[in-house]
């Protein structure tokens, strides 16, 4: 076992066991005064509790009340300290009802004791609070320190550290095996580590079988940020660690230091979805350990670094100083071989940093892979780099794999000249059904240097710069393409907020499982979305919902409150939003206490008009389906791309409407079953016999009806599949401009070939092969033209006219806009929500948008299914979220 100490990160491991050992024996000592002075209440405890009882796969023997059996204070005036070292026991569970719990001295606890827990009663983790005397710089004040022993729960409870400068707690606590720490959340602004040890959670596993767990453990509440080494981590496992330690659903944000770091650490370090944001110097640090038969990894986590927006706890000044993503490292010990499959990482804006995800030369680490994972880099931060490794001391493989990786985002440069730079002696690297777009300024994809035996294959890579680039390396490439966008991250990396039940049923251990634990917890959004944006005034609101109702992103606290369909929740700071999505109206809303911004599906309203903006909206459904029975028993079943309801009466008991998908059975001739939906029809067939199938009163047949409602201008199908936005602009288009009685002249270019239309060109027009100047006067009296390519210019160099392309009418000033942004579906729903600094408008040649789309003040939101929405705009981007897969591809055309 190590011995936490204020030293630096070199410490030995032996040298930290004779500590503890000398230490642990003079507190032994000390203990036997309180425990003779305590044999009385010990008693009165045993003889209180209830019998043996299990909890959280638990057997105990002995289960008490803090208050009514152990005589402890809830209101946080008298200390806890005694009554809570005399009830520490094998088999002993102590409950704490809501209340505030002083403690005023660390509770050093070393007796082998197996089978203890302390867990809060209250219906959120917040109701238990424990709180510790305010200024304990002197002491950096432990509130728990516990070295030995097994099956040590510390469950739904908050340590209040106050919003001074100097009060900290934190807990070291070791198992052999079975530890759990669930619903824990450190409260209040964390000092530097001059009032703090370098962590405030230090967790070990003293047993190589062992496996120690850390679930849903909170720390956003902000820090001091001093800058590395001055800054104090939030959880830490160390080089006595030879177990299992795994992180599940955390929620790290704005620490002084990693949100967590396990590179001495023999042991393995094993997380499991989470959210770590904004936190100095690393946001993940992590080797692969040394344990026999397992290796570290992190699956499911999302990693955000946006320095410009630190949240609503920061303080005036506060700022980072050099934050990375993720770090692989061994502190020089030479491990190799940690997996990171299925994470995000998304930098919006950072100041000097070595990298996202990054493995420095004195780190001391070997390969590492990178599986499934998904990057936004629209910093100037290195985006990876696996530096030079020391082959004399680091473990093989020493190569690095990159499997589906995804690289995106706005950058214009990169320190290594390339996303992705493999350095010296990274022999045996990979980078395989990948992709990597960055189509501003001059960035390489993967610069290989004096590494051998690697493979870049089956990848995509679409930059401004070379694709591949090679120093006195030996690298096979094959099939590598450059004309695809890719995936960009999600940014919904909430794992929740409150506890809002106490689980008796959760086992304090999990298997050796490599199974993602967040696969099945991800969420689409619903169709409608409900914004609240901060004036700066602190506001309470409560609105309900008529059907579902769900959190959008990480935008909603723990302080805001889910519950069936109608939320409470409080928003102060300016320009910050609470978004929500739903099905179905708002029915009622209120502000409880001051005022904000309501938008509804990208439009803003009232506090009295909230409940209008979606009324009706679910049965506003243009198209129609109508079955007719021939005479012969027939059996179908359909499915719409949006929205879908019974028309009429005309559908029977013994027929099925299942969101959008429907199946049921007509017979007689002439009787009918009709539908309206909105969207189109993506699957038709007959199980059984025949029908006439009408859609909008047009008669069609079983493999035309999925054709029947395609919008040719969007660009997609109804069989699902998405043609290329550059397939719908080499089609054949239509310019059509309208007179509307005022004189007009005009000028047109296309990127394509024009003509004229017909008859409707006069011959004081000119027109070229792919540009076109001419009159259009007389009110209706219309110029039309089709052409191909995109619309590259088009101006009124006297008066106006009514500008429509393919049938819809546009804003001419559309064309003028230099930068393109398309976003495309893949057949499942994907939200964005877009901000530029000039203007921005839909692009309707490419793919135009549908009402439920908002494009106002240089904001854009709505979302994709299997279809194509395209924007030109000017100025640069300012925010840019996708929550879905959609594939995004942008151009920066005016710097």
């Amino acid at each position: 076992m190590v011995r936490l100490t204020d030293g630096d990160d070199d410490e030995s491991a032996a040298d930290s066991d004779s500590i503890l050992e000398s230490q642990l024996n003079r507190r032994n000592y000390l203990k036997l005064g309180a425990a003779a002075a305590s044999t009385a209440l010990s008693a009165g405890v045993a003889s209180a509790a209830s019998g043996p009882e299990e909890r959280f796969g638990i057997q105990w023997d002995r289960v008490v009340n803090a208050v009514d059996d152990l005589g402890m204070d809830p209101n946080g005036n008298e200390p806890i300290d005694d009554q809570l070292d005399a009830a520490y026991g094998s088999g002993t569970l102590i409950e704490f009802p809501p209340g505030e719990y002083l403690a005023t001295e660390t509770q050093y606890w070393n007796d082998d004791v197996s089978r203890f827990g302390m867990v809060g009663t209250g219906s959120s983790h917040k109701d238990v609070q424990f709180v510790f005397p305010s200024g304990n710089n002197g002491e950096k004040y432990r509130f728990l320190e516990i070295t030995s022993g097994d099956h040590h729960v510390l469950k739904n409870f908050s340590i209040q550290q106050t919003d001074d400068d100097t009060t900290t707690a934190d807990i070291w606590m070791i198992n052999d095996d079975g530890g759990l720490i669930e619903d824990v959340e450190w409260l209040g602004r964390t000092p530097t580590d001059n009032n703090a040890r370098r962590q405030l959670l230090a967790y070990d596993c003293s047993s190589v079988d062992g496996v120690n767990v850390a679930r849903r453990v909170y720390m956003r509440e902000g820090a001091e940020l001093p800058g590395y080494p001055d800054g104090v981590a939030g959880i830490r496992v160390q080089g006595g660690s030879v177990g299992e330690i795994r992180l599940v659903d955390c929620h790290i944000e704005q620490r002084g230091s990693s949100s967590f770091r396990a590179t001495h650490t023999r042991g393995v370090l094993r997380v499991e979805g989470g959210l770590f944001k904004n936190n100095d110097n690393t946001n993940m640090r992590i080797s692969a350990g040394d344990h026999p038969d397992k290796t570290s990894w992190i699956k499911g986590a999302t990693v955000i670094m946006d320095a410009d927006n630190l949240n609503e706890h920061a303080r005036d000044g506060d700022s980072l100083d050099s934050p990375e993503g993720l770090r692989i490292d061994s502190t020089g010990n030479g491990y190799a071989g940690v997996l990171i499959e299925d994470c995000d990482f998304i930098f919006k804006s950072c100041p000097t940093s070595r990298g996202i995800v990054s493995s420095p030369t004195w780190a001391g680490h070997g390969g590492f892979t990178l599986r499934n994972c998904r990057i936004q880099n629209d910093t100037s931060v290195q985006t990876i780099h696996a530096d030079s490794v020391d082959t004399d001391t680091a473990d093989k493989p020493w190569g690095v794999n990159l499997e589906n990786v995804s690289i995106t985002g706005s950058t214009r440069s990169q320190p290594a000249g390339a996303a992705v730079c493999i350095d010296n002696d990274r022999n045996g690297s990979t980078v395989q059904n990948s992709c990597i777009h960055f189509p501003n300024g001059d960035v390489d994809g993967v610069l290989v240097n004096d590494a051998t035996s690697c493979e870049i294959l089956d990848s995509n890579i679409n930059v401004s710069g070379q694709a591949t680039v090679f120093s006195g390396a030996d690298v096979d490439t094959s099939n590598i393409t450059s004309s695809d966008s890719c995936p960009l991250p999600s940014a919904d990396g909430s794992t929740g907020g409150d506890s809002s039940t106490t689980d008796d049923s959760t086992d304090s251990t999990t298997d050796d499982s490599t199974t993602d634990s967040t696969d099945d917890s991800t969420t689409e959004p619903l169709p409608n979305e409900i914004r609240l944006v901060g004036t700066g005034t602190t506001t309470q609101y409560e609105f309900t919902v008529t059907d579902s109702l769900q959190a959008s992103g990480d935008t909603i606290e723990e302080w805001d409150d889910i519950s069936s369909g109608t939320a409470t929740g409080w928003i102060t700071t300016e320009g910050v939003e609470d978004t929500y999505t739903f099905s179905g109206d708002v029915d009622s809303f209120s502000f409880l206490e001051g005022e904000c911004e309501i938008y509804v599906n990208g439009e803003q309203v009232t506090e009295s008009t909230v409940t209008d903006a979606t009324t009706d909206s679910t049965t506003d459904l243009s198209h129609e389906l109508r079955l007719v029975g021939t005479g012969t028993q027939t059996q179908y079943e359909f499915t719409v791309s949006d929205a879908l309801e019974a028309s009429g009466d005309t559908v029977e008991t013994w027929d099925t409407i299942d969101g959008t998908s429907a199946s049921g059975w007509i017979t007689t001739e002439g009787v009918e079953d009709t539908f309206n939906f909105a969207g189109s029809v993506t699957s038709f067939g007959f199980v059984e016999g025949e029908a006439e199938i009408y859609v909008d009163g047009e008669q069609v047949t079983e493999s035309t009806v999925t054709d029947a409602t395609t919008d040719s201008s969007t660009g997609s199908s109804t069989d699902g599949s998405t043609d290329s936005t550059d397939d719908s602009t080499d089609s054949q288009n239509e310019l059509r401009l309208v007179g509307t009685g005022v004189e007009t002249q005009y000028e047109v270019s296309v990127s394509g070939t024009l003509e004229a239309s017909g008859d409707t060109v006069e011959e004081w027009d000119d027109v070229s092969e792919s540009s076109a100047t001419g009159w259009v006067t007389t009110e209706g009296v219309d110029d039309t033209f089709t052409f191909t390519g995109t619309i590259t210019s088009l101006s009124f160099l006297q008066g106006e006219a009514e500008v429509y392309v393919n049938g819809t009418r546009v804003d001419p000033s559309v064309f003028s806009l230099p930068n393109t942004l398309v976003v495309e579906g893949d057949g499942t729903e994907t939200t964005y929500d877009f901000m530029v600094s000039g203007d921005i408008l839909n692009d309707p040649l490419v793919g135009p948008t549908e009402s439920d789309d908002s494009v106002t003040n240089g904001k854009v939101t709505g979302s994709v299914t299997d279809n194509v929405d395209a924007f030109r705009f000017s100025g640069d981007i300012k925010k840019m979220n996708l929550t879905g897969d959609a594939a995004l591809t942008f151009e920066d055309n005016d710097g």
